[in-house]
């Protein structure tokens, strides 16, 4: 029950995640980790697998094979979009070189590194299927907002 979990365990706990669908998983949970990200998840354990779920501190991600996604839900469109109406977006501590290892991976870097007006330094790379990802530093401008 939300509320009971113990200090401990709070950064396990997640109400939700994005999940990107891939026609090659292991391509698209290679790329996360040069990142920094820690698979958690892997379904089938024996077999190739069809979903990973990887965190990095407190962001999940899950991955699922399009085909296995399609078959299972019978909905057609899953992981046909070829549109950018979103991005991924990890905060790192350093832009540069997170990039750099991004880059001689083989990710195809669509915006260098640079530095953003309001403190924030930032780049874009693509994953395997071609979705944006945001690199990027934060200042402390987050700290104070209210939300109101």
């Amino acid at each position: 029950m939300p509320g009971d979990e113990t200090a401990a365990d709070a950064d396990d706990i997640r109400a939700g995640q994005p999940t990107l669908f891939t026609d090659d998983i292991e391509a698209m949970a290679a790329f996360y980790r040069t990142i920094g990200f820690m698979e958690t998840y892997r379904f089938p354990t024996k077999e190739e697998p069809v979903f990973i779920t990887l965190k990095w501190s407190a962001f999940h991600l899950t991955l699922a094979d399009a085909a296995a996604v399609r078959g299972s839900t019978g909905l057609s469109g899953i992981g046909t979009s070829g549109s950018h109406r979103f991005d991924i977006t990890v905060i790192v501590e350093d832009v540069d070189k997170t990039v750099g290892a991004l880059r001689e991976a083989g990710a195809p870097v669509v915006l260098e590194p640079r530095d953003q007006p309001w403190g924030d330094r930032h780049a874009y790379v693509t994953d395997p299927e071609g979705n944006y990802v945001q690199i990027t530093t934060h200042s402390n401008h987050d700290f104070g907002w209210s939300g109101a």
